[in-house]
């Protein structure tokens, strides 16, 4: 039996990872690969993931899709997010 990960961990895995990065564009760039990564394993081993989660780091993938040192693993990890959302949600 696999144990998935309750969406308020989700959340708070997230605004942790947020508060040490103390700017999106910090010039660390594997804190920034390990970021990435930490979002693709949670997008893609949750059931659920609530959209406040998400609203702390798509200023982050939004900002860093651009470039090309992480566009192919941030366009994985919004694909993945997008099973998520609502079309609404995307939308906006």
């Amino acid at each position: 039996m696999e144990v998935k990960p309750d969406s308020v961990i989700v959340e708070a895995t997230c605004r942790f990872i947020k508060s040490k990065m103390k700017d999106w564009k910090e010039s660390n760039m594997n804190l920034m690969k390990e970021t990435i990564a930490t979002l693709k394993i949670i997008s893609e081993s949750c059931d659920r993931i609530p959209k406040r989660a998400l609203f702390v780091y798509a200023p982050f993938l939004a900002d860093k899709i651009g470039d090309v040192k992480f566009a192919t693993s941030i366009k994985e990890v919004l694909m993945t997010l997008a099973d998520f959302m609502t079309a609404k949600f995307v939308a906006s």
